[in-house]
């Protein structure tokens, strides 16, 4: 067969599957009698229905599909049950006898007890049948009927026994059923109810007949009986013993009844176990009757919320997963309303509150919800679909009872002040850059090394884009780039000047003229070194995935987010702590060093400005969070990096602004701006003239001398090395 044709079949298959089962269930009209369902869940229809197209869902893996829908129909079926208990609730609104039935099966277990009190019944009638014969001569009336009102006296959920006789059976009587059952106000009542009502065609009857029929072997037990008489001396002894076999019924052997209304009877909802009764009619053993207990289902609560994992396992679980509560709340079950629909609460989920706050129960009752359901179902009612919502809670709420707000608000005016401020030093910054690079051969700044200035300036703008970035509320993004930002900003502002100290601490101490490193390559490469171990840290950091953002709380308990400080970030901020630290070391070795321009003093006191107030602030914002509000929490970070940064334009690049203004070319003496720039490579001659090298032997000859009685070693070790260099 071409690959279409089966397609085409198969989805045909689907096709009638699916409505065969829907017309069966759902378009079947309310019966009047048990016996005229077409197809139910329970009838053999449905089973060679689902059997003859199973193999079409097998054989294309479609196995999925059908276990969807006949979940579906299960769930529709048993709605439908529901609605049916809805609209037959009392003797008004139900038909007369036992017609009003539902098409559910239940798991029937758990009256099992109530169910072995009819078989033993059963079974006793059994024993009477065998022992008269056939006759049941020595039981009448009076004892049946006691029969029956002792089966429901010792079974609590017994609602009612019956005893039903084949035709001319019991006493000739062409019929006969002694029916007990509770009337409801503390007594039993008893009466014949074949008088007016056939049970002959019942489900109850006939169903228990017909599955007597079809049992494949005669269930017996094989007794020795020895009875007792009196003899002719008034001297009771034992008669001769008989062997005989005795049937007997189980529980397996009896039928148990779909759920009905009993109309005109107890008027509630019931679910009957029949166990037959049987004689020996024309030699053989057959049917001779029922023992019937009735289990009442209107002290039994329906469970239509959604099945639990560790949820008990109870008859009426058929109901669960029925109940139409809106996703924003969770279905609670009710207790004491017995056999009926909407017995649950539709309470708000964690993270919803309930509209009125002020009710006295915070949560939809589900007899509302199913009512207002049917109305939109079957009349196209609106209300359903516009109420029993619960409202969402405020943003980060994870409960409330109403609409306060559990975040912080953000004060949008001290924000936004600090956000122009910290636009304004990043326009600063880049201006201060275009002028450094516009004044690039000026002898201040040839001195100060153009290259690494303009590396600061870079460094300044990078630090302004951290504040950028925890502007807008935090995120991931905003957080990871905050690091990145504030962390390649400080390599790039602080080693630079440092190294520059380090190597001018390590001339001040030698003591013979000895060749270093020329000051270009070594701190450009400790500049590239630190950069390098500074982007892979941050890069493994950022490659862990670690959540950059966390939830902090305010004085008054408000919620907000917050960029999260991990033991990586921690890691990084101690070492750059550390490296402040060895940057005060190296100031307090040169900070009374002589250089051009007072370039070492200006790095010192940078470092010394930066140390403090970096670490003042640092520690500030740790001890408020939990305290503050996030406005100033953002007023302390701009402080934290925004602070020393300016602080550090204004003491290093303040003389030099200031210098070029006037229009200063060399130091006040000249003899050291040549002997510096002659060793350092950065400007003057680089081979002196032999004047040159006089003039300067002179001049470090004078200086040596005034320092050393002024105890300056020192500055006469550097004086000692420049004119060995300039010799």
């Amino acid at each position: 067969m071409p690959i279409w044709c089966t397609a085409i079949s198969t989805t045909a298959g689907h096709f009638a599957l699916i409505m065969g089962i829907m017309a069966g269930v759902n378009g079947a009209p309310r019966p009047r009698d048990r016996r005229d369902l077409n197809i139910t869940l329970d009838t053999p229809q449905f089973g060679d229905l689902i059997q003859t197209n199973l193999h079409l869902f097998q054989r294309y893996n479609n196995i999925h599909f059908i276990s969807f829908y006949f979940a579906a129909v299960m769930r529709d079926a048993a709605e439908e049950a529901l609605q049916y208990v809805e609209n037959v609730r009392d003797a008004a609104t139900c038909d007369g006898g036992t017609g009003n039935i539902l098409n559910v099966l239940f798991d029937n277990t758990e009256w099992k007890p109530q169910a072995n009190a009819a078989v033993r019944l059963s079974n006793l009638l059994t024993k009477n049948f065998q022992i008269t014969n056939g006759t049941g001569g020595y039981v009448d009336d009076a004892l049946v009927f006691a029969m029956t009102r002792t089966t429901i006296e010792i079974e609590a959920l017994a609602f009612g026994s019956a005893v039903a006789f084949e035709p001319n059976l019991y006493r000739n009587m062409s019929k006969f059923c002694a029916y007990s059952f509770h009337t409801g106000n503390g007594t039993i009542k008893s009466h014949d109810i074949s008088v007016e009502y056939d049970y002959f065609p019942s489900e109850w009857y006939l169903g228990a007949k017909e599955k007597y029929r079809n049992l494949t072997r005669d269930k017996a037990d094989n007794i020795t009986q020895r009875l007792s008489e009196y003899d002719v001396n008034s001297t009771k002894v034992h008669k001769v013993p008989t062997n005989f076999m005795e049937p007997r019924m189980e529980y397996d052997d009896g039928f148990w009844t779909r759920p009905y209304f009993d109309c005109g009877g107890g008027n509630i909802w019931m679910i009957t176990f029949n166990s037959p009764i049987q004689a020996v009619i024309n030699g053989s053993l057959g049917f001779a009757g029922v023992a019937t207990v009735d289990v009442a289902l209107n002290i039994l609560d329906i469970d239509q919320c959604d099945a639990t994992e560790n949820g008990k396992k109870f008859a009426l679980n058929v109901f669960q997963g029925t109940h139409h509560c809106k996703p924003s709340t969770n279905c609670v079950p009710r207790a004491g309303f017995g056999f009926r629909r909407g017995t649950y609460y539709c309470e708000c989920r964690p993270g919803f509150y309930y509209p009125n706050a002020s009710a006295t129960v915070l949560a939809f009752p589900g007899f509302d919800v199913e009512n207002a359901y049917a109305d939109w179902i079957q009349h196209g009612s609106r209300d359903y679909l516009a109420s029993y919502d619960c409202n969402a809670c405020p943003e980060g709420c994870e409960t409330c009872v109403d609409a306060t707000p559990c975040m912080a608000e953000w004060d949008w005016a001290l924000r936004s002040i600090l956000l122009i401020i910290v636009v304004l030093i990043l326009v600063s910054a880049v201006f201060l850059l275009l002028f450094i690079h516009r004044h690039r051969r000026h002898p201040v700044l040839h001195e100060a090394g153009v290259l690494y200035l303009q590396i600061v300036c870079v460094g300044a703008v990078l630090a302004t884009g951290t504040d950028l970035a925890l502007f807008p509320k935090p995120s991931a993004a905003t957080c990871t780039s905050r690091l990145w930002f504030e962390h390649v900003a400080f390599v790039l502002i602080y080693v630079p000047l440092m190294l520059k100290n380090w190597r001018v601490s390590k001339q001040s101490l030698v003591r013979r003229a000895k060749k270093l490193q020329p000051q270009t390559a070594l701190v450009t490469r400790g500049l590239a070194l630190a950069l390098t171990v500074v982007v892979l840290y941050l890069a493994a950091w950022s490659a862990t995935g670690l959540s950059p953002v966390q939830m902090a709380r305010t004085g008054k308990g408000l919620k907000f987010y917050m960029c999260q400080d991990t033991w990586m970030s921690d890691g990084i901020t101690i070492a750059e702590g550390v490296f402040l630290l060895w940057g005060v070391y190296i100031s307090s070795k040169v900070h009374s060093v002589v250089t051009p321009y007072n370039e070492a003093k200006s790095i010192c006191w940078v470092v010394y400005i930066t140390f403090i107030l970096k670490h003042l602030l640092l520690v500030t914002r740790k001890f408020s969070i939990g305290r503050i509000s996030p406005d100033v929490l953002y007023l302390l970070y701009v402080l934290e990096l925004q602070v020393p940064a300016t602080c550090t334009f204004l003491v290093y690049f303040g003389p030099k602004l200031r210098l070029i203004r006037k229009g200063t070319v060399k130091p006040s003496n000249p003899d050291i701006y040549e002997l510096a720039t002659e060793e350092s490579g950065t400007s003057g001659p680089t081979s002196p003239s032999p004047a040159g090298r006089r003039r300067n032997q002179s001049f470090a000859a004078k200086l040596e001398h005034h320092h050393l009685t002024a105890g300056n070693r020192d500055l006469s070790h550097g004086l000692a090395m420049r004119q060995s260099i300039s010799q």
